[in-house]
């Protein structure tokens, strides 16, 4: 496992590279058939990965690579060359590369690389435990990015360019009779959870149309952290290896809001 999570860990740092090239320059968007942009620097992150990761003869399924079929895999890596591409677009420096190695439909490992910032997040929980027992944990932050204050307001993060009304409602509804002076604060990209597992934040809320390449890797490092990804429907983990990508509306807390 701990080769594995290096793999993935230099994987990340050799798409970022890629990623700051085509940032650097002029580049072109298209817009994909789901209505999302994509640019040469996801295209490049994922091939790049994808070879360095090939290796380990696990399955690839990404973002920009998806399989006909992955219900036969057991495990395999799942991937998000370049989460944010609109906040690539925007230049705002709040995108990330998202590599997770989901077992037995749990994601157990995930590594979150944020090139601008040059901060890596990564985690791995035990193979057979997909609630990271603390026997089983890892969790470590490179250059942690946001300053964590023992004493700081109930912080909740929203996305940056896909906040809904929803999300308001879920806020002014559920969280602020509790916190009354919450403050509310915009990220872009897996950068949120990555606040989250650091303690600089305490819940992230999500109505947007998010897939589970999005939140894979993210949701193994969090979990780690002693935080929890949930359903919004009924308070259950986010599943993963299901018919189709997409998530349902989540709440993310930290474990700083349990």
């Amino acid at each position: 496992m701990e080769q594995l999570l290096e793999l993935a860990q230099h994987a990340a740092l050799e798409a970022g590279k890629a990623i700051m090239e085509v940032y650097a320059q002029p580049f072109e968007v298209y817009i994909k058939d789901d209505d999302s942009p994509v640019t040469q620097a996801d295209l490049r992150a994922s091939n790049i990965i994808k070879e360095m990761l090939k290796p380990t003869g696990i399955p690839f399924v990404s973002e920009e690579d998806l399989p006909p079929d992955r219900s036969q895999f057991k495990r395999y890596w799942l991937v998000d060359p370049l989460d944010g591409t609109v906040e690539f677009v925007n230049r705002n420096g709040e995108f990330t590369v998202n590599i997770a190695l989901i077992d037995d439909k749990q994601p157990v490992m995930g590594v979150i690389y944020a090139p601008v910032l040059d901060r890596m997040w990564n985690a791995e929980c035990g193979m057979q435990n997909a609630e990271c027992g603390m026997q089983n944990e890892s969790f470590s932050i490179h250059n942690s990015a946001f300053s964590i204050h023992k004493e700081r307001p109930f912080t909740v993060l929203v996305s940056r360019s896909h906040r809904t009304p929803e999300v308001d409602e879920y806020i002014n509804k559920v969280l602020r009779p509790s916190h009354p002076d919450l403050v509310i604060d915009s990220q872009g990209s897996s950068l949120k959870f990555a606040r989250l597992a650091e303690g600089s934040a305490d819940v992230y809320v999500c109505y947007s149309k998010t897939k589970e390449w999005d939140t894979a890797a993210a949701d193994a490092i969090l979990r780690a952290a002693g935080g929890k990804v949930l359903r919004i429907s009924d308070g259950q983990p986010l599943e993963y290896s299901k018919t189709d990508y997409p998530n349902p509306p989540f709440v993310a807390w930290a474990k700083t809001a349990q």
